[in-house]
């Protein structure tokens, strides 16, 4: 009798399990691909439906009058406090904050942390290195194709223009998302699909071992009959009843059982 490592189970099992691990890893690899990009891009939404909201409940005409040293003053106090309610509706948002343009660059006016003592900009503080998504916000939302990084962190970000009475921007909102938070989202899927893979090898192991050891016990059926046989043992009962090739051999066995009883029997009675 073979060897478990050399008997056609072992390699009837292995066989299928590679082809079923190549199947799934290049399934993985590719649906690991769309899904976090389709992760990434709808976070994206949710940041522009997000401050696009914002933009709209903002008062455009209050934040334009705000200037450098006004930090204390009432009517940045009530801008920063609606910043920091918004904020705080949604526990995965890290900042909300306003920008608006100054001579070649970009100056922060409010952002959402003041009165959690999260304040990490004050009026006019320059924004370091603008984004192409801050300037293109001025015509309409925008959102950063990648994490960019502010005072508070590593961000996803949206933005969307702030209108003052007559219909003319006067700056930006963003709204950020940790990094973490976006990586962690994208980082769910790829685990929840580990495991779909994981699960789906095991059963197909499972049920290939089954079939095969079926397979394997019948062989070796045959195998113990004709050893049997060559010993001159011919009261052999075969009891495989199968529709594949081994029951045709079994069926094959079983007539040339037939057979030799009958040959040994006229050789009997020639004697």
């Amino acid at each position: 009798m073979a060897d478990m490592l050399h008997s056609i189970m072992t390699k009837l099992t292995a066989g299928f399990v590679i082809l079923v691990l190549l199947i799934t890893a290049l399934t993985f690899l590719f649906t690991v691909s769309a899904s976090t990009e389709k992760i990434q891009e709808s976070t994206k939404q949710e940041l522009l439906a997000l401050a696009s909201i914002t933009a709209a409940d903002l008062n455009g005409d209050e934040i334009a009058k705000l200037k450098p040293g006004m930090e204390a003053e009432i009517l940045y106090l009530m801008n920063a406090e609606q910043l920091a309610v918004m904020a705080q509706a949604d526990h995965e948002i890290v900042k909300i904050f306003t920008v608006r343009k100054t001579g070649d660059g970009m100056e922060y006016v409010i952002d959402s942390g003041y009165n959690i003592g999260k304040r990490d900009v004050k009026i006019g503080n320059p924004v370091t290195n603008p984004t192409k998504a801050m300037g293109e916000a001025y015509t309409g939302p925008q959102a950063e194709d990648d994490f960019v990084n502010r005072p508070w962190g590593s961000v996803l970000s949206g933005y969307a223009p702030i209108k003052n009475a007559k219909g003319e921007v006067i700056g930006i909102v963003g709204v950020d998302m940790d990094a973490g938070v976006v990586q962690g989202r994208m980082n769910f899927v790829g685990q929840t699909l580990y495991i779909i893979l994981f699960l789906g090898i095991f059963c197909a192991g499972l049920i290939i071992a089954i079939f095969s050891r079926t397979m394997i016990r019948d062989i070796h059926m045959l195998i113990e009959s004709a050893n049997r046989i060559s010993r001159g043992d011919t009261d052999v009962a075969i009891s495989i009843h199968r529709n594949d090739e081994i029951g045709e051999l079994a069926s094959s066995f079983k007539r040339m059982i037939t057979s030799l009883k009958i040959l040994m029997h006229k050789d009997y009675q020639t004697e």
